[in-house]
């Protein structure tokens, strides 16, 4: 694996300075291809010894100034000097490391959201992708408090592609009540990739791409590890996260060990409307909402000249209850107290994501090849009191659903740096999954898919001031479905005869795809991105053959076995303005999709299909292809009046159109606004590093653009606060955060909302306190 490496070794060093000349002491430097880093000297100087012959990119940071990358080919006896520039901007602090793009945030042709450890720590809010909702063109679709899917430029399920270190997550996404099935506290950080996004990542990734990485791997001699707690008062959740690191002569190790426990969860109502019914809510808590996670992650690798090599395993596993209400018709006698607050009953679901992900980079020649390979098995458990059967046996025990399913994945990529200006990226990727389906309900039969992928990507720069991306494409999926048949009966014992759910299906489905994209950076302060690219979208099995009715969703959704490739046409545009204290990003976009694929509501109801197949009647929905036309775009600012206060502001807006019925798509976010100060305060006492003090408004506007059948919902205004310090004891060094959210306690609706449907409003006032106790060993 290694022999093919070149084996002459080399050095490279350096000094970091300001535009002054004046050296920056503790500057981060790090080598992208070899996760491999180290802090400036006294004299802002670095260097890194025993290095093979190749080429590499630099990473250099520094609290207060702008983050920069470097492409870098070192040879003995070579050093440089990289001067950073001063800046107010957090964001600009951060250094963007994606698999796929080694420049700068500047040369990259995508829009992209980069956001850090320090961000996901202050916000979060119960599940990763809650706490990503405050980023311009970021939504999420709930249920609960526990459950949450994301909802990128107003596309989720199967158009939003989650990568969890390379791999891309499989867990049934195209359920509403499916959340991520990620421990919240493990990402180092995350990259939200807006626009098409096929060429690299393939089928799904038309809304956009959240890129999920631990943290850098530990360096040489270094072990150490940090306690995190969280405490939330609104359903007296509990969340803990343990982990441990080290390197012990380039041999790496991280374990990390979470857990949360939360309550049924509290709204500002004592009643809620569903049907023309008023029905109670006691004591404003919503029944049979509380939970627990239990999340164990260790990982194992090298650290070596020639690159680096990792294995992860992990296990994410939740018991998640659902509101009473939430499964079949809601009825008063359901929503008496049982007394117990924290317990789960009836409807639950239990989810078990198991996963093993090997993550290498080696270095081949002078070039660099990536290799991600995965294996995951998602258990899906829906566990409800059977409902209404007809005749035959009454079902056995509680379990409604069981559906496993099993994912190996493999994406390999190759860099070629063809010269100063030109590179190249040669991948592919490949995919098989099984599922298998138990229990007395059915919803989903039993099938197998697998994929396969190629792409190519160019990069081409111009006089360090345009950047040029180009790519093609081609993929082949399968989609093979068993066929599923149910016994009707004529008395407790007797089939009469047997009713098809579904027939059998053996789909090949072939796509090409592509991209071109366009940089502009003619000075520091201004930055222009085009991007214009092919993205599809592959039926999935349950948008095929699903026929049955989905209780959580209050209807009967069928599949359609003659659905074709979703294809679409995508363009967006990013302008960018910024200074050492301001920041602008203007970022619109349009789309225009062909055959897009969507639940539409019928004329029929269950009972018209087979009366006796479906005794328990629900509407019916039929999964159906038309064209629709997507637009919007986001703006951000960012502004230091003076450098301890920070103002953030970010708008964003989706509109959308079925060509077809005339009418908007479902499941659209409204428009928003979300608004944020922050104040830092220096501290004269040793023991204390500083506090800072924020307060954050969102404002939501009305949604009344929906499709038939879909609740308009009313707009709101939310107000939170936070406040957060760090202590300093001996090296020791503590943090404690403290925030509230719905602050005011308000009444609201929340359009993504899986209980929007109950007409139940969101989480009341809660407040919360944060503890991380970072250690070392010596």
């Amino acid at each position: 694996m290694v022999a093919s490496a070149s084996l002459a070794q080399t050095s490279l060093r350096g000094n970091v300075t300001d535009p002054a000349g004046e050296p920056l002491i503790g500057a981060t430097v790090l080598i992208h291809e070899l996760d491999k880093g180290m802090v400036t000297d006294l004299d802002g100087q670095f260097r890194f010894d025993n290095l093979r012959v190749a080429d590499y990119h630099l990473h250099i940071s520094y609290i207060g100034y702008e983050a920069k990358t470097i492409a870098i080919h070192p040879r003995d006896g070579d050093g440089v000097t990289i001067v950073l520039e001063p800046t107010s901007l957090e964001l600009s602090e951060i250094v963007v490391e994606s698999n796929h793009y080694k420049t700068g945030p500047r040369e990259h042709t995508l829009a992209m959201e980069i956001i850090d450890m320090e961000y996901l720590k202050k916000n979060r809010k119960g599940t990763l992708v809650n706490s990503l909702e405050d980023l311009p063109g970021v939504n999420a679709i709930n249920t609960g408090v526990g459950i949450s899917k994301p909802v990128i430029r107003g596309m989720s399920f199967n158009r939003v592609i989650v990568n969890d270190k390379g791999v891309k997550q499989e867990g049934q996404q195209w359920g509403t009540d499916h959340g991520l099935e990620i421990d919240m506290f493990e990402p180092g950080r995350v990259e939200v990739v807006k626009g098409p996004s096929s060429l690299m990542y393939g089928s799904d990734g038309l809304g956009g791409v959240l890129n999920i990485f631990p943290p850098s791997l530990p360096d040489p001699g270094t072990h150490q590890g940090a306690v995190q707690s969280i405490y939330k008062t609104n359903n007296q959740s509990v969340s803990t996260s343990t982990s441990l690191e080290g390197n012990f002569d380039d041999k790496v190790y991280r374990l990390r060990f979470s857990t949360q426990d939360f309550g049924d969860y509290r709204v500002p109502a004592t009643s809620f409307n569903y049907n023309n019914f008023n029905l109670p809510l006691y004591d404003n808590q919503l029944k049979n909402t509380a939970g627990n996670e239990r999340n164990l992650t260790a990982m194992v690798g090298l650290k070596k000249n020639w690159g680096y090599s990792t294995l992860t395993v992990s296990n994410f596993h939740q018991t998640a209850g659902f509101f009473v209400g939430a499964i079949g018709i809601p009825r008063s006698y359901q929503l008496t107290p049982d007394g117990d607050s924290r317990n789960t009953d009836l409807p639950k679901q239990v989810i078990n994501h198991f996963k093993v992900i090997s993550n290498s980079n080696i270095l081949i020649g002078k070039n660099w090849l990536e290799l991600d390979m995965g294996y995951q098995n998602n258990y899906r458990q829906e566990q409800s009191n059977p409902h209404a059967h007809g005749k035959g046996p009454r079902p056995d025990g509680t379990q409604a659903h069981a559906l496993r399913l099993q994912t190996y994945s493999l994406n390999a990529r190759y860099f070629i740096r063809l010269s100063d200006r030109h590179s190249r990226i040669l991948g592919v990727q490949g995919q098989q999954q099984s599922n298998s389906r138990g229990g007395f309900e059915f919803l989903l039969p039993e099938f197998s898919s697998a994929s396969v992928g190629a792409f190519v990507f160019e990069e081409f720069s111009f006089k360090k001031q345009v950047t040029a991306t180009a790519g093609v494409r081609f993929d082949y999926a399968n989609r093979s479905i068993d066929s599923y048949s149910e016994p009707i009966y004529s008395d407790e014992t007797t089939i009469e005869r047997y009713y098809q759910r579904n027939g059998a299906i053996n789909s090949d489905f072939y796509n090409v795809s592509g991209a071109l994209g366009l940089s502009y950076y003619p000075s520091r302060s201004f930055n222009a991105k085009w991007n214009l690219g092919t993205s599809f979208k592959v039926p999935t099995a349950a948008e095929l053959s699903m026929n049955g009715i989905h209780h959580g969703t209050f209807r009967h959704e069928v599949g359609d076995s003659t659905l074709t490739s979703e294809r679409g046409l995508q363009a967006d545009l990013s302008l960018s303005y910024q200074k050492s204290n301001i920041s602008l990003v203007v970022s619109p976009f349009i789309s225009w999709f062909n055959d897009f694929i969507y639940l539409a509501p019928t004329a029929m109801f269950s009972s018209s299909m087979d009366s006796d197949a479906f005794p328990e009647g629900g509407q019916v929905f039929q999964y159906k292809q038309n064209d629709a036309f997507f637009a919007g775009g986001e703006v951000a600012a960012e502004y230091h009046p003076i450098e301890e206060l920070h103002i953030r502001v970010a708008y964003e807006y989706v509109y959308n159109y079925n060509l077809d019925t005339k009418l908007p798509l479902p499941f659209t976010p409204p428009a928003s606004i979300f608004t944020e100060l922050q104040y830092e305060l220096e501290s004269s006492m040793t023991w204390l590093d500083g506090v800072n003090f924020g307060v954050n408004f969102k404002k939501v506007f009305d949604q009344k653009r929906v499709d038939r059948n879909e609740r308009t919902t009313p707009g709101y205004y939310l107000i939170g606060f936070n406040m957060g310090t760090q202590f300093v004891f001996n090296g020791f060094k503590p943090e404690l955060v403290f925030s509230a959210l719905n602050l005011t306690d308000t009444r609201y609706f929340n359009h993504l909302s899986r209980y929007r449907l109950l007409n139940l409003p969101e989480q009341g006032r809660n407040f919360m306190i944060s503890l991380n106790i970072p250690f070392a060993i010596k």
